[in-house]
């Protein structure tokens, strides 16, 4: 792997500790800089995601065992379950149907939804910290069952395609953030189990790949504790516009 490679996973690591969004470059990354078939690329950037959504499902919990005894821990805990379980589902099935599906189109798409909903986090009323507001569970279950398949059929670990669709709900920016960071664990979980299943599955460059993502993670998250509310929307906004015409260029050039 080159020193641009694990540069670049570094990288992604950190704006999945920031703002959720960073697992979108690392099929690209490995596509463009190392030459590797997307047969082998997003199997094992699916694994990889597994470990950052274990260290993100730890730092919930132990954020919610910090806030019991309130009711917004509970309502988190059930809303988070339906979008998890959902997830969990749509990644398995986009798993089991990756190889029959025309890559350049989903990753096209996976751009175009990057671009707009940056540029509708950008243009969006914030909304307080504070509020209580969540959708409804049947919605987050049809969003996380959505999430979970352009998920396993895009090598992404779920942020960059759950992200814009809780902003676009109006949920506050970092309860979004939190939400989204927690459901990589169960799509990276079925979907690296049918990878596995499968064969399509490369364990040692998963494993490598997870490592790096997990310190970056860990960075960024640090960095994200210290960077006001308004200042991360903007940041999250202004990244998923970038990222949207980034990697549109490279699906179109490739």
């Amino acid at each position: 792997m080159s020193a641009a490679v694990l540069a670049l996973m570094l990288f992604a690591g950190l704006g999945i500790g920031m703002t959720g969004i960073g697992g979108v470059l690392v099929v690209p990354g490995l596509s463009a800089l190392q030459d590797m078939p997307l047969t082998r690329a997003v199997p094992a950037s699916t694994l990889a995601f597994l470990f950052t959504g274990i260290a993100a499902t730890l730092k919930l919990q132990w954020q919610r065992r910090a806030a019991a005894g309130t009711a917004a821990p509970q309502a988190d805990r059930h809303a988070l379950l339906a979008l998890q379980i959902a997830a969990l589902l749509g990644a398995g099935l986009g798993a089991l149907t990756l190889r029959w599906l025309p890559a350049t189109g989903m990753h096209l798409a996976l751009a175009l939804l990057a671009l707009f909903s940056g540029l509708q986090t950008l243009l969006a009323r914030a909304v307080p910290e504070h509020s209580a507001h969540l959708p409804a569970r049947a919605t987050l279950a049809a969003i996380g069952l959505a999430v979970g398949l352009g998920s396993a059929w895009s090598g992404t670990g779920g942020p960059i395609l759950l992200l814009p669709a809780l902003m676009w709900l109006a949920m506050p920016t970092r309860g979004a953030i939190a939400m989204a960071q927690a459901v990589q664990l169960p799509i990276a979980l079925a979907a690296t189990a049918v990878n596995w299943w499968t064969g399509q599955l490369d364990w040692a460059l998963g494993l490598t790949l997870g490592a790096l993502l997990v310190l970056g993670w860990a960075l960024g998250d640090r960095i994200a504790a210290r960077i006001a509310t308004l200042q991360l929307r903007r940041l999250l906004g202004g990244l998923l516009v970038v990222l949207g015409l980034w990697y549109g260029w490279h699906v179109l050039t490739q």
